[in-house]
């Protein structure tokens, strides 16, 4: 497999596979994750009203932008469109991750290894029904790097020119994509093929083509009428209060968390040491998010290939990704220990990076089998590491949601268009038509948002998130009373109630 034409050709039942892939977890999850009511909102807020509104509603715009324009192309209802651009950008995702591996080791075999591997990576794969600007970034940032790696081996000013065009077209979904626009060709320095002249100034080409892809996108948004500083003043807004926080908790000990680790007595002599407290807790917390992101068929394939050698992390065509890799960690810790939260799915890029690594180590595993006295044994494991990767990528054994979607029908059916409703599902306001801030609807309730509703509202809840004990408690004052049941055998899953007057 060495002429270009058979590399590309490997890839195209791979990106066909993904496409379906796709479609089947969209049939087998009709349901929208909350995200995808936003986004649809700010398609509509385009549609009507122009691209400027869109960024005034909501300043990341340019996923919901892209949703009302396949929309506006295709005729498509707008989460069919939705879901139609997020099978593209999944499809961008498995050629970048494919051709990167094609990088390290150009062979049919690893190529198909690495098309198993990003179609059976659980974590990744889950998403595939969600409504999320994730995998675009993570498909952009993939191709920037195989750029970025083409460029390591052959300083063309074309392949410097597509990493710049792909890590700025990551950064219209995720922000954080300049932070590899900007350090990510430092991982040039590096570099064994080239001069120590010539590797700098790589760099400073590359970056030069970063400014001006900047200054270009920044006029460009700003003839389009779209006020993009305080697109920026509302971002950097978002994580002030986190910031304030950060600094009131590490203030030593007049930190409030000192005397709630420590004891009010204790924070006298520990408080100087919450700092240090802190990051070690944060960091078990994103070494255990990185696991689970991971997951242990991964895991496992990665401690074989290093316990028996494996030469992948002495190779220096990897040098990019583990830069990368590197750079998205720092970026996680960072967001923990201002936040102190982190969700599995912000491991994404990080794990996806390093999961390079499998079809590499695997491949180094088949090579070895014919003198290997445990061929056997390893085939097996293998093929069952697979099996448990697929069924647990594209195998839902989640909650029904037939319970919400019976829900909807019922209310639609029985109540008046202009009778109130308080819900915490996204789905049944988007769907029922009576709710008009569908994309505002917390899943979260409390006593008081029930006790403060008019009479006479229809409240239809999830009874998940504590919301049963809420309910029973308004049902016992006699706030609430019961109306409807979903399923109506069984455990309650979903239920309507009417507000009662005094």
């Amino acid at each position: 497999m060495n002429s270009p034409s058979r590399e590309i050709d490997v890839r195209y039942m791979p990106i066909a596979v993904s496409l379906l892939l796709s479609a089947w977890h969209v049939l087998a999850n009709p349901m929208p994750n909350v995200d995808g009511f936003t986004y649809v909102r700010v398609a509509n807020i385009f549609l009507a009203d122009g691209l400027a509104a869109a960024f005034d509603y909501y300043p990341s715009a340019v996923y919901p932008v892209l949703i009302g324009t396949v929309h506006r192309i295709t005729g498509l209802e707008l989460f069919a469109a939705a879901h139609l651009l997020n099978a593209l950008f999944f499809a961008l995702l498995v050629y970048s991750f494919i051709s990167l591996a094609l990088e390290v080791r150009n062979t049919r075999r690893v190529a198909l290894l690495a098309a198993a591997t990003v179609l059976i990576f659980p974590q990744l794969n889950e998403y595939r029904y969600f409504l999320i600007r994730d995998i675009a970034f993570i498909g952009f940032i993939l191709l920037g790097l195989l750029h970025l790696v083409r460029f390591n081996k052959n300083p063309q000013f074309l392949n410097g020119l597509c990493f710049c065009l792909a890590t700025s077209a990551a950064a219209a979904f995720r922000s954080e994509a300049l932070v590899y626009l900007v350090f990510g060709p430092f991982v040039l320095l590096l570099s064994d093929r080239l001069t120590r002249r010539t590797r700098i100034l790589s760099v400073l080409k590359i970056e030069l083509i970063s400014v001006a892809f900047l200054a270009i996108a920044v006029t460009i948004i700003s003839l389009m009428k779209v006020d993009i500083v305080t697109s920026v003043r509302e971002a950097i807004e978002t994580y002030r209060p986190f910031l304030t926080a950060a600094a009131d908790s590490l203030n030593g000990v007049t930190s409030p968390i000192s005397d709630v680790v420590f004891g009010e007595y204790g924070a006298n002599f520990s408080g100087q040491y919450i700092a240090l407290f802190l990051m070690a807790g944060l960091s078990a917390i994103l070494l255990l998010k990185l696991v689970t992101g991971f997951g242990v068929p991964a895991l496992l394939v990665m401690l074989y290939g290093f316990g028996n050698g494996s030469s992948e992390t002495r190779n220096r065509t990897l040098f990019p990704v583990f830069w990368y890799a590197f750079i998205a960690f720092i970026i996680l810790l960072i967001f923990l220990l201002l936040t102190r939260f982190i969700s599995t799915r912000y491991t994404l890029l990080f794990c996806t990076t390093l999961m390079l690594l499998v079809p590499l180590i695997i491949d180094n595993i088949l090579q070895k089998l014919p003198t290997n006295p445990r061929a056997k044994a390893v085939k097996n494991g293998l093929f069952f590491l697979a099996l448990f990767c697929f069924i647990d990528a594209h195998i839902s054994f989640g909650d029904s949601k037939k319970s919400v979607q019976d829900a909807t029908d019922w209310l639609v059916a029985n109540i008046q268009p202009n009778t109130a409703v308080l819900t915490n599902s996204s789905y049944l306001a988007y769907e029922s038509g009576l709710v008009a801030d569908y994309d505002k609807v917390s899943r979260y309730i409390d006593s008081e948002t029930i006790s403060n509703t008019q009479y006479g509202t229809m409240l239809a809840l999830s009874l998940d998130r504590g919301v049963d004990a809420l309910v029973e408690h308004a049902i016992e004052f006699q706030e609430v009373v019961l109306v409807q049941r979903f399923p109506a055998k069984g455990d309650v899953e979903f239920a309507i109630y009417r507000r009662l007057g005094n």
